[in-house]
């Protein structure tokens, strides 16, 4: 039986996106073969320990297509340069018997590969509250938060936020999505009470939204504390924590937009088992700069940085000589590949440039300096300033991309080059790079066209 309040989309969504009693046995025996491995095995080192399940298993909230569990080992007894430089050695030696393999992204931890499952096993400090140091610290008390808050109808209600958030293209803190992640599809469910309700209050925010699921957060100090975030949500375990500091503008726009959309039309292509594109009637030319290099031995958030950096600036760059970039995006497997890629309402220009020049205000120097140099390129003319206008020094923009390449590609790796994309003819792009250039170019997500 359905919980109140739902209709027969998000039943229908439940029905595919709700983990079977198999995978949740599966899961759990998993995790009691890490255990039981770990706890033979740390004992002989002296260590005082827990181990805890964490994140959506433990909470409840997991989706069927997420075969993955968080299992923490809290080390009583040791500091947080400890947890850093010292904790992977006896957590793989407890794993030897695994295939595992080391990872780093606040704090390092093991992901453990079983029968098609992925379990990250991540050391981190035992605390009677949460800790004010590494994140991680915090996580064994937002799991103890949200299993207090959810029963079994409140455990699908995250469940079908979590898919409508994936759906539209807003799930996930990481850098290089920079939207909601799953602990904050929790508390907006929590603190709204269904996934209607949440979506309904969503569809009202303001560019400085305020939640507060326990409402003890402190609005001005946090809004102090967190100048630039468009979104705020009072974290229950941490009331000075803002726990949407990930989430960008572009992002929160794009759940405001998406539950607008939905409340005037729900539709199955807004959850992510159901989602699909449509291509556009006419594919812009994209400029791509494809890169090799050992992105695996970085730190993922540290590339996908650099790759967010990068965009901007080229984009700046195109935009200085005159193209009009339409879209940026950037791409890693994380592996060996990665690329940056701007999409332009042209990509060869035509006629003369317009330079902007000093005001009747500036220095006489600069002043005369400007016109002389205009005067011998091209041309100038007097408005509330001195605008002047030449012959074009790029036309295309691959040469300026080719050119930014030459003074910046350190930011991405040796091995860079720019590829001119024109009419989504694709065949130059290597194969794991293809797939990305059709999603972000050339289509758009179907719940944007079901109106």
């Amino acid at each position: 039986m359905g919980c109140p309040g739902r209709g027969p989309i998000e039943e229908r969504v439940l029905e595919a996106i709700r983990p079977t009693e198999m995978q949740l046995r599966l899961l759990s025996r998993a995790y009691d073969l890490i255990k039981r491995a770990l706890e033979r095995s740390l004992v002989t080192h002296g260590l005082d320990f827990v181990i805890e399940p964490e994140g959506s298993f433990a909470k409840g909230t997991l989706l069927r297509d997420r075969w993955e569990m968080d299992v923490f080992v809290l080390f009583k007894g040791v500091d947080e340069g400890w947890v850093l430089s010292e904790s992977l050695g006896p957590l793989r030696e407890a794993l030897q018997g695994f295939p595992v393999i080391s990872k780093f992204s606040e704090h390092p931890y093991l992901t453990v590969s079983l029968m098609g499952m992925e379990i990250d096993v991540v050391p981190a400090i035992y605390a009677e509250r949460p800790s004010t140091g590494l994140g991680v610290g915090r996580t064994p008390f937002h799991t103890r938060y949200v299993r207090s808050k959810l029963d079994d109808c409140m455990a699908d209600e995250v469940r079908l936020l979590k898919s409508f958030l994936k759906g539209i293209g807003a799930y996930g803190a990481e850098t290089h999505v920079r939207g909601f992640s799953g602990y904050m599809a929790e508390l907006l469910t929590i603190a709204y009470g269904s996934f209607r309700a949440a979506v309904k209050a969503m569809s009202e925010w303001t560019r400085r939204a305020f939640v507060d699921p326990e409402r003890i957060g402190n609005r001005e100090e946090l809004e102090r504390r967190y100048p630039e975030s468009p979104l705020i949500v009072v974290d229950p375990v941490d009331p000075m924590r803002n726990a949407a500091a990930a989430v960008s503008e572009d992002k929160l726009a794009l759940a405001v937009l998406a539950s607008k959309l939905y409340l005037h039309r729900p539709s199955l292509s807004f959850f992510h088992v159901f989602a699909d594109r449509i291509e556009l009637r006419q594919r812009p030319p994209v400029i791509v700069v494809v890169c090799n290099g050992k992105y695996y031995e970085e730190p993922p958030e540290g590339v996908w940085g650099r790759l967010s950096r990068a965009s901007r600036m080229l984009a700046k760059e195109l935009e200085a000589w005159g193209f009009t970039p339409l879209k940026a995006s950037y791409f890693t497997d994380e592996g060996s590949l990665a690329a940056v890629g701007i999409s332009l309402a042209s990509d060869r220009l035509e006629g003369l440039e317009v330079l902007k020049g000093p005001d009747a205000w500036a220095n006489v120097e600069n002043i005369r300096a400007f016109i002389g140099k205009r005067l011998e390129e091209g041309g100038l003319w007097v408005g509330d300033r001195l605008y002047g206008f030449r012959g074009r020094r790029l036309t295309e923009a691959s040469s300026v991309a080719r050119g930014w390449l030459a003074a910046h590609g350190k930011l991405l790796g040796d091995a860079c080059r720019a590829v001119s994309v024109s009419g989504g003819d694709l065949s130059g792009i290597p194969g794991p790079l293809r797939e990305w250039l059709w999603k972000e170019f050339y289509t758009v997500p179907s719940w944007l066209a079901g109106l």
